[in-house]
Protein backbone atom coordinates (compact mmCIF):
# COMPACT_ATOMS: atom_id res chain seq x y z
CA UNK A 1 0.00 0.00 0.00
CA UNK A 2 2.88 2.59 0.91
CA UNK A 3 4.59 1.65 -2.10
CA UNK A 4 1.67 2.12 -4.37
CA UNK A 5 1.08 5.56 -2.89
CA UNK A 6 4.62 6.68 -3.18
CA UNK A 7 4.41 5.58 -6.44
CA UNK A 8 1.36 7.56 -7.31
CA UNK A 9 2.89 10.22 -5.58
CA UNK A 10 5.67 10.89 -7.55
CA UNK A 11 3.78 10.37 -10.89
CA UNK A 12 1.59 13.37 -9.76
CA UNK A 13 5.44 15.61 -8.66
CA UNK A 14 6.36 14.34 -12.25
CA UNK A 15 3.32 15.73 -13.95
CA UNK A 16 3.74 19.13 -11.97
CA UNK A 17 6.93 19.74 -13.01
CA UNK A 18 6.66 18.72 -16.56
CA UNK A 19 3.21 21.07 -17.42
CA UNK A 20 4.96 23.59 -15.13
CA UNK A 21 7.98 24.02 -17.57
CA UNK A 22 6.02 23.55 -20.53
CA UNK A 23 3.50 26.34 -19.12
CA UNK A 24 6.41 28.83 -19.03
CA UNK A 25 7.77 28.45 -22.66
CA UNK A 26 6.35 30.12 -26.04
CA UNK A 27 3.56 28.13 -27.24
CA UNK A 28 2.78 29.05 -30.96
CA UNK A 29 -0.26 28.04 -33.06
CA UNK A 30 0.71 26.63 -36.30
CA UNK A 31 -0.38 28.32 -39.20
CA UNK A 32 0.56 28.81 -42.92
CA UNK A 33 2.33 30.93 -44.44
CA UNK A 34 -0.59 32.30 -46.07
CA UNK A 35 -2.70 33.03 -43.32
CA UNK A 36 0.28 34.88 -41.37
CA UNK A 37 0.69 36.67 -44.77
CA UNK A 38 -3.18 37.72 -44.31
CA UNK A 39 -3.38 38.32 -40.77
CA UNK A 40 -0.12 40.91 -40.46
CA UNK A 41 -0.03 44.41 -41.24
CA UNK A 42 3.25 44.78 -42.61
CA UNK A 43 5.36 42.60 -44.16
CA UNK A 44 8.95 43.25 -45.22
CA UNK A 45 12.70 42.68 -45.31
CA UNK A 46 14.74 45.20 -43.88
CA UNK A 47 18.12 45.17 -41.68
CA UNK A 48 17.92 46.80 -37.99
CA UNK A 49 19.80 49.51 -37.53
CA UNK A 50 19.24 49.91 -33.68
CA UNK A 51 17.63 47.81 -30.92
CA UNK A 52 16.52 49.43 -27.49
CA UNK A 53 14.42 49.29 -24.23
CA UNK A 54 10.67 50.90 -24.88
CA UNK A 55 10.88 54.29 -22.88
CA UNK A 56 7.12 53.88 -22.59
CA UNK A 57 6.91 51.91 -18.64
CA UNK A 58 3.34 50.70 -19.47
CA UNK A 59 4.34 48.25 -22.39
CA UNK A 60 6.61 46.52 -19.77
CA UNK A 61 9.46 43.81 -20.81
CA UNK A 62 9.60 45.53 -24.63
CA UNK A 63 12.46 46.42 -27.04
CA UNK A 64 12.31 48.16 -29.96
CA UNK A 65 13.83 47.72 -33.19
CA UNK A 66 14.42 49.78 -36.06
CA UNK A 67 14.83 48.58 -39.56
CA UNK A 68 15.73 49.93 -42.76
CA UNK A 69 13.63 48.27 -45.21
CA UNK A 70 14.72 46.88 -48.64
CA UNK A 71 11.50 45.27 -50.04
CA UNK A 72 7.89 45.15 -49.04
CA UNK A 73 5.61 42.17 -49.52
CA UNK A 74 2.30 44.27 -47.53
CA UNK A 75 1.26 47.59 -46.90
CA UNK A 76 2.73 50.75 -47.33
CA UNK A 77 5.93 50.42 -49.31
CA UNK A 78 8.51 52.91 -46.58
CA UNK A 79 12.27 53.10 -46.02
CA UNK A 80 11.78 52.94 -42.01
CA UNK A 81 10.16 50.64 -39.65
CA UNK A 82 9.64 50.90 -36.30
CA UNK A 83 8.62 46.74 -34.65
CA UNK A 84 8.39 46.48 -30.88
CA UNK A 85 8.51 42.56 -29.33
CA UNK A 86 8.25 41.18 -25.98
CA UNK A 87 11.86 41.17 -24.36
CA UNK A 88 11.86 37.73 -23.09
CA UNK A 89 11.76 34.55 -25.44
CA UNK A 90 9.84 32.65 -23.18
CA UNK A 91 6.85 35.26 -23.47
CA UNK A 92 6.97 34.79 -27.29
CA UNK A 93 9.42 37.62 -28.27
CA UNK A 94 11.13 37.83 -31.38
CA UNK A 95 15.09 38.12 -31.14
CA UNK A 96 16.47 41.56 -33.45
CA UNK A 97 20.50 42.03 -33.59
CA UNK A 98 21.90 45.21 -34.58
CA UNK A 99 23.48 44.84 -38.29
CA UNK A 100 21.05 41.12 -39.10
CA UNK A 101 18.42 40.80 -41.98
CA UNK A 102 14.78 39.84 -41.33
CA UNK A 103 11.54 39.09 -42.82
CA UNK A 104 9.46 40.70 -40.75
CA UNK A 105 5.38 39.45 -39.91
CA UNK A 106 4.17 42.68 -38.04
CA UNK A 107 0.67 43.05 -36.56
CA UNK A 108 -0.88 45.86 -34.67
CA UNK A 109 -1.29 48.99 -36.19
CA UNK A 110 0.72 51.30 -38.55
CA UNK A 111 2.06 53.13 -36.30
CA UNK A 112 2.61 50.81 -33.41
CA UNK A 113 4.04 47.61 -34.89
CA UNK A 114 4.70 44.34 -33.51
CA UNK A 115 5.96 41.19 -33.97
CA UNK A 116 6.42 37.66 -31.74
CA UNK A 117 8.42 34.17 -32.22
CA UNK A 118 4.76 33.22 -33.14
CA UNK A 119 4.40 35.73 -36.06
CA UNK A 120 6.57 33.70 -38.73
CA UNK A 121 9.47 36.34 -39.21
CA UNK A 122 12.81 35.03 -39.30
CA UNK A 123 16.40 35.85 -40.07
CA UNK A 124 17.34 36.32 -44.02
CA UNK A 125 20.41 36.68 -45.44
CA UNK A 126 22.07 39.47 -45.31
CA UNK A 127 21.62 41.82 -48.69
CA UNK A 128 19.29 43.78 -50.53
CA UNK A 129 17.68 41.71 -53.04
CA UNK A 130 14.04 39.66 -53.28
CA UNK A 131 13.85 36.82 -51.25
CA UNK A 132 14.27 33.29 -53.53
CA UNK A 133 13.84 29.48 -51.96
CA UNK A 134 16.88 28.66 -52.32
CA UNK A 135 18.67 31.70 -50.45
CA UNK A 136 17.79 30.15 -46.79
CA UNK A 137 16.15 26.95 -45.75
CA UNK A 138 13.70 28.43 -43.66
CA UNK A 139 12.53 29.96 -46.84
CA UNK A 140 10.07 27.13 -48.24
CA UNK A 141 8.25 27.18 -51.78
CA UNK A 142 5.16 28.12 -49.99
CA UNK A 143 6.22 30.69 -48.10
CA UNK A 144 7.65 32.33 -51.19
CA UNK A 145 4.27 31.69 -53.20
CA UNK A 146 2.72 33.57 -50.33
CA UNK A 147 4.65 36.12 -50.16
CA UNK A 148 4.42 37.06 -53.82
CA UNK A 149 6.09 39.96 -55.84
CA UNK A 150 7.35 42.61 -53.26
CA UNK A 151 7.91 46.34 -53.82
CA UNK A 152 11.05 47.59 -53.63
CA UNK A 153 12.15 50.46 -51.54
CA UNK A 154 14.19 53.25 -52.13
CA UNK A 155 16.90 54.39 -50.02
CA UNK A 156 17.08 57.96 -49.73
CA UNK A 157 19.80 59.83 -47.91
CA UNK A 158 17.64 62.00 -45.96
CA UNK A 159 15.69 59.89 -44.32
CA UNK A 160 15.03 59.73 -40.84
CA UNK A 161 14.87 56.62 -38.98
CA UNK A 162 11.76 55.93 -36.74
CA UNK A 163 12.42 55.92 -33.18
CA UNK A 164 10.39 55.58 -29.98
CA UNK A 165 8.34 58.52 -29.93
CA UNK A 166 8.96 58.88 -25.57
CA UNK A 167 12.64 59.34 -27.12
CA UNK A 168 11.99 61.33 -29.93
CA UNK A 169 9.74 63.79 -28.68
CA UNK A 170 12.64 64.29 -25.46
CA UNK A 171 14.95 64.83 -28.34
CA UNK A 172 12.65 67.33 -30.69
CA UNK A 173 12.44 68.99 -27.22
CA UNK A 174 16.02 69.46 -26.43
CA UNK A 175 16.87 70.50 -30.50
CA UNK A 176 14.63 73.61 -30.35
CA UNK A 177 16.19 76.66 -31.17
CA UNK A 178 17.07 79.27 -28.75
CA UNK A 179 16.04 81.92 -31.06
CA UNK A 180 18.53 85.11 -32.05
CA UNK A 181 19.76 85.74 -28.52
CA UNK A 182 19.67 82.05 -27.13
CA UNK A 183 16.24 82.02 -26.16
CA UNK A 184 14.25 83.34 -23.43
CA UNK A 185 17.17 83.63 -21.24
CA UNK A 186 18.70 85.92 -23.81
CA UNK A 187 15.97 88.40 -24.52
CA UNK A 188 15.65 88.83 -20.83
CA UNK A 189 19.15 89.88 -20.74
CA UNK A 190 19.05 92.16 -23.87
CA UNK A 191 15.52 93.86 -22.38
CA UNK A 192 17.50 94.39 -19.22
CA UNK A 193 20.81 96.35 -20.90
CA UNK A 194 18.51 98.33 -23.02
CA UNK A 195 16.88 99.65 -19.47
CA UNK A 196 19.93 100.49 -18.16
CA UNK A 197 21.04 102.46 -21.07
CA UNK A 198 17.30 104.06 -21.09
CA UNK A 199 18.00 105.07 -17.22
CA UNK A 200 21.70 106.24 -17.73
CA UNK A 201 20.40 108.61 -20.28
CA UNK A 202 17.43 109.82 -18.71
CA UNK A 203 20.09 110.65 -15.25
CA UNK A 204 22.18 112.44 -18.00
CA UNK A 205 19.09 114.20 -19.01
CA UNK A 206 18.02 115.37 -16.04
CA UNK A 207 21.77 116.17 -14.81
CA UNK A 208 21.94 118.48 -17.76
CA UNK A 209 18.58 120.27 -17.08
CA UNK A 210 19.15 120.88 -13.53
CA UNK A 211 22.82 122.38 -14.28
CA UNK A 212 20.86 124.62 -17.12
CA UNK A 213 18.85 125.83 -14.62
Amino acid sequence: MTSRFLALLALVAGLVVFTGGTASACQCVKRTAQDRMESAVAVFTGTVTRVGASSDESSGGHVIAVLRADHVYKGEAREWFQVSTRREGPACGYDFAAGSRHLVFAGGRDEALTTSSCSGSLQVPAGERPLRRDDYEGLTGELIAALGAPTRVRHTSTAKPAADPATESAAESAAQPAGPNGGTGGLVAVLAALGVVALAAGGGWAYRRRSST
